[in-house]
């Protein structure tokens, strides 16, 4: 239910330049074509902010932009080039959805197979589950069944089978939509059963290989370790995927057939080309592959399919796509199906994920505005240096700017100077009030000791867990800040999970932070820090900076004059005009 605090890595500009001159001598990187100069030029400017991954863009069956950006691995100064492998998270389903319908082809199996024909002991509430409810998330099951990926609940198929079987259903089979890895885990050992295979082997004969597919998979490409893209976590490196599935028996069957395989941009361009032909399916299989069989919610414009999510937009058409990711990887595969055009965009740093990156590579395409990254330059750390400090707003609230060496971090303790930095959209500043109270019902009860607000904004939680949360939070609070007087509700900044609502708690002895982090279905989790969330500013000039964030406006332009100077001024040009602000 927390989240670490947020303090991305950027390469200096003189390792990117480094990085940039490798990737040019990349004999597998393509840039063809109107789309993708541009679009390449905007992930360059991105790269300089941090951004490390790769992109694919197939434009009427050609593909124009084929390219890594960043580093796969910071601190052998290892660029992420056209070849490198990376993490398919979820996009994972697609293939294991892809291995059931090749058999259904070869008559060995249907989709409307009970899952009674392949498991013995099948409990009452579970005989009328079918494949086709475990391929589109109708079967009632719930999404996992161990606490992570690598969990070892799940070493034999068997047990954790024998696990998903007696668990509760959460509604009757076909009457609902929840997702499930747990579903797809099952189709997988389902794939075993009837080809008398492993998972991976019955996969690369059915789906793979057939799609000339030879660098994806879990374990049997056997890729060069320097290959794989490392992933890492506000600065820090988290490691790779492939590292942690080399214990014998690895990927366990909490990821096995729903998460975790890889591959590289070549592969994904064969797997867009073998969709459009016989290649792996039939017309008729590739046909129910794309069928929106059940509504994602109510509400939804989404659909799931088999594998895949479908969508029909007003503007471009049917779009079937899928993502997948665990917090550090994220990968977004999109198909345009009117427009004929397909992005795989592919991310190693949550800081700047794939997500916002896959929808402007799209806007581009479609020949619509996207916000530009701004050109950076190198200065001299000393013209960072006097830009930091505190600096007084005229109505008196203050903003601190720390220097870095290649940055700054712009950060305010209240209201007005939160609102500057993290300007709303029109969509946040309609639900910002709605989360706002929410999240002061919550902090009211937590101050006075009812942790029910908490609990059930989390969908229920037991309430003795998020007691013992928050009480060991607030003990190590109290050790350094004495005791809580109050708190303010600060305003709503963006987060990569979704809108937060920031609260400053106030003690006897300082000020913390929590970040309360909201989605459709209520709160996703609560970041402590012990600080403000600052808005990082990068050199655009001697004493002129900018912000750039994938999500949401950016920040406003700071110019720093008459630096150096008793009577030296920070700058902030917003949209709404110049605010000055004096050195405290």
């Amino acid at each position: 239910m927390t989240f670490p605090a947020r303090f991305p890595f950027a390469p200096a500009l003189a390792v990117l330049l480094l990085v940039s001159s490798l990737q040019a001598q990349d004999p597998a990187a393509l840039v063809e074509g109107e789309t993708a100069r541009a679009a390449d030029a905007y992930l360059t400017r991105l790269e300089a902010l941090g951004f490390a991954g790769a992109a694919l863009i197939v434009e009427d069956g050609r593909t124009v932009l084929r390219k890594g950006y960043g580093l796969a691995d910071r601190e052998a100064e290892v660029p992420i080039t056209a070849a490198s492998v990376f993490s398919l998270g979820s996009i994972t389903k697609q293939f294991t959805a892809a291995a059931i319908l090749a058999l259904e082809a070869r008559g060995l199996l249907s989709v409307d197979d009970p899952i009674a024909d392949y498991f013995s002991d099948v409990p009452a509430d579970k005989e009328a589950v079918t494949l086709h409810h475990l391929l589109t998330h109708s079967s009632g099951l719930a999404s996992d069944f161990a606490q992570t990926d690598f969990d070892p609940v799940g070493r034999e198929r068997d047990a954790y089978v024998r696990r998903a079987l007696d668990s509760e259903l959460l509604f009757a089979p076909g009457s609902g939509y929840e997702y499930s890895n747990a579903g797809y885990s099952m189709l997988a050992a389902i794939v075993e059963i009837e080809t008398g295979k492993s998972y991976e082997e019955a996969l690369r004969e059915l789906v793979l290989d057939p799609a000339g597919m030879d660098e994806t998979g879990y374990r049997t490409p056997q890729w060069d370790r320097a290959r794989v893209a490392v992933g890492y976590r506000d600065g820090e490196r988290w490691g790779t995927i492939v590292e942690r599935m080399e214990e014998p028996g690895a990927p366990f069957w909490q990821l096995r057939g729903n998460g975790g395989l890889h591959t590289t941009l070549a592969d994904m361009e064969d797997w867009d080309r073998a969709l459009e032909t016989d290649a792996v399916l039939p017309a008729a299989e590739r046909s129910a592959m794309f069928t929106p069989h059940v509504p994602e919610d109510p509400d939804s414009i989404s659909f799931y399919g088999y594998g895949w999510a479908i969508e029909e937009t007003p503007r471009h058409g049917t779009l079937v796509w899928h993502n997948g990711g665990n917090g550090i990887y994220l990968a977004e595969l999109h198909r345009w199906i009117d427009e004929s055009l397909t992005v795989f965009v592919v991310t190693t740093d949550p800081a700047l994920p794939a997500t916002p990156v896959a929808a402007t590579l799209e806007a581009i395409a479609f020949g619509e505005p996207y916000d530009m990254p701004p050109e950076l330059v190198e200065v001299d750390p000393a013209a960072l240096a006097r830009a930091a400090g505190e600096w007084r707003l005229p109505s008196g609230e203050i903003l601190t700017v720390t220097a870095h060496e290649d940055r700054l971090a712009v950060s305010a303790r209240g209201p007005e100077g939160t609102a500057l930095l993290f300007p709303l959209s029109e969509r946040a500043r309609e639900i910002a009030p709605d989360l706002e109270a929410r999240t002061r019902a919550i902090m009211e009860g937590l101050f006075r000791g009812d942790y029910g607000p908490l609990a059930e904004a989390f969908g229920g939680v037991p309430i003795a867990e998020v007691r013992a949360q928050e009480e060991e939070l607030m003990a190590d609070r109290h050790a350094r800040l004495g005791m809580p007087t109050g708190f303010e509700i600060v305003g709503l900044v963006p987060m990569p999970a979704g809108p937060g609502i920031l609260a400053r708690i106030d003690f006897t002895r300082g000020a913390a932070w929590n970040t309360y982090v909201w989605g459709p279905n209520g709160l996703q989790g609560v970041r402590p820090a012990p600080g403000a969330p600052s808005s990082e500013y990068r050199p655009v000039g001697e004493t002129a900076f900018e912000s750039f964030r994938l999500r949401g406006a950016p920040g406003p332009r700071l110019e720093l004059r008459n630096a150096g100077s008793d009577t030296a001024i920070l700058v902030i040009h917003t949209p709404d005009g110049s605010i000055e602000a004096d050195r405290q």
